[in-house]
């Protein structure tokens, strides 16, 4: 995939990117006060917090997963509904990590279990679906959910109140990291705090002066959508309207008439596939706009094959990436050997890394207990420690270590994985891309690796 080296100096980028970066810092943290907001704002805005406090605010667990059992995880992706795109692809690649595992004697001596579920991007299902997976399947960690607006709740009311560790690849919402979860939600995907600044700078540098935003009504689809915005201003460009739709209506009409009504130069779809493919074609065939901005939930190459390529040839997004390192081309091959080939959607290293982490916490503590390998994974995923690379071989070296009680440091095919207090990733990816019609193919052009620690972004060669 081409990627264009950056015409400026590397300090002046890197100081232009710090600033940046802070103020999306300040953004997120701006988000998070509205989410935390009385209930006159909540009623007069739907935020997340609406979404959370729909749902119960405890799900008791009929049963306790056994500690002695075999590690059972429980993938809760969407195989329908707005992100059904991405499904099929992350239970794939989780899959993946299984099999190496297991081929490696698995964790502690028995092979990794693993049961899904659909939550149709939808929260109320995401956490029903949770729940049959903690009561039924008696599953001891969860993997996903795809949405933040699905993760949030199930953190909240299922797996946090019942402590059973979640891992999400994929959800990027900066009101993740006050979730109120009794620290057992985790994700190996770094937050939107970047991508949105990202994405303004992507929008800037392509000369466009003004945009709307139509965003999933979510936390996910908010938090990209304010911090996008915010930095776009910052920059010098206005930001003419920020529309919120909800998943998978028949039309988009009324919100495509609010979102354009100012005449802007693109339109940012900082929404899902499934509801992105009903509102382009609307803006298109209605001559709303003509050119679009894109986000991860909108880099579906099943999308445009629908809408038809040549329309979208050229235009531009940000999405979440992964660091060019080699676990990460090992993952590429070994996926498409094993499933014919590697499609263009993020975060499929994300959750093959993610369950790595779990197995290696579970051998780390010597239990399957979700309350220990909880508090084992920081251990695994962080410095001291030798560097451990994800496959068979890698695993198997990581049990020898574990096992002379020696510290490990997960490195993974996404990049590194180190958590923070919040459970956060502290260093990852945002790439930009383009729609190239004549290979049907997203294209990436540039990844930039970001620190959140130090507020440092830099253009990876």
């Amino acid at each position: 995939m081409g990627r264009k080296p950056g015409d400026s100096p590397l300090g002046t980028r890197r100081r232009w990117w710090s600033l940046w970066l802070l103020a999306a810092a300040l953004a997120a943290l701006a988000i998070l006060a509205v989410a935390c907001g009385d209930e006159e704002e909540k009623e007069a805005t739907p935020t997340v917090a609406k979404t959370a406090a729909a749902t119960p605010a405890k799900t008791a667990v009929a049963v306790t997963p056994s500690a002695g059992g075999p590690l059972k995880i429980g993938l809760l992706l969407s195989f329908t509904g707005d992100l059904s795109d991405f499904g099929p692809a992350h239970e794939n690649a989780a899959r993946l990590a299984v099999k190496e595992i297991n081929a490696a004697g698995g964790v502690l001596g028995k092979p990794i279990e693993v049961v899904k579920g659909d939550d149709a991007t939808d929260p109320s299902q995401g956490v029903s679906e949770a729940t049959r997976l903690i009561n039924v399947e008696h599953v001891q960690v969860i993997l996903g959910a795809l949405a933040s607006g699905v993760t949030l709740p199930v953190a909240e009311s299922v797996t946090g109140p019942n402590h059973i560790l979640q891992i999400s690849e994929a959800s990027t919402s900066p009101a993740l990291t006050a979730a109120k979860d009794n620290d057992f939600l985790f994700r190996t995907t770094i937050s939107d705090a970047a991508q949105g600044v990202v994405l303004a700078k992507l929008a800037t540098d392509s000369g466009l002066k003004s945009v709307c935003t139509m965003y999933i009504n979510n936390a996910y689809g908010q938090g990209l959508s304010e911090i996008f915005s915010q930095n776009f201003e910052k920059a010098g460009g206005t930001v003419t309207a920020q529309v919120p739709h909800e998943s998978e209506q028949a039309t988009y009409a009324s919100e495509l008439d609010k979102c354009t009504s100012g005449k802007p130069e693109a339109l940012a779809a900082l929404a899902y596939p499934e509801s992105g493919r009903v509102f382009l074609r609307e803006a298109v065939e209605a001559g709303k706009v003509k050119t679009f901005l894109f986000c991860d939930g909108t880099k579906s190459a099943d999308m445009f094959t629908d809408l038809g390529w040549p329309t979208f040839d050229g235009m531009k997004g940000s999405a979440p990436s992964s660091l060019d390192v080699a676990a990460g081309k090992a993952f590429e091959t070994a996926y498409a050997a094993e499933y014919g080939s590697t499609p263009p959607l993020p975060f499929m290293r994300e959750i093959y890394d993610a369950v790595y982490l779990v197995a290696l916490a579970a051998e780390k503590t010597g239990s399957t207990d979700p309350t220990a390998i909880r508090d084992a994974i920081r251990d695994v995923a962080n410095a001291p420690g030798e560097t451990i690379d994800p496959g068979t071989d890698g695993y198997k070296a990581a049990l020898t270590l574990i096992a002379d009680d020696k510290d490990i440091n997960y490195e993974g095919a996404a990049g590194p994985v180190d958590l923070d207090k919040n459970g956060d990733v502290l260093i990852g990816a945002i790439e930009t891309w383009h729609v190239d019609a004549a290979a049907q193919d997203l294209v990436t052009d540039a990844v930039f690796k970001v620190d959140l620690q130090t507020g440092e972004i830099t253009k990876v060669e």
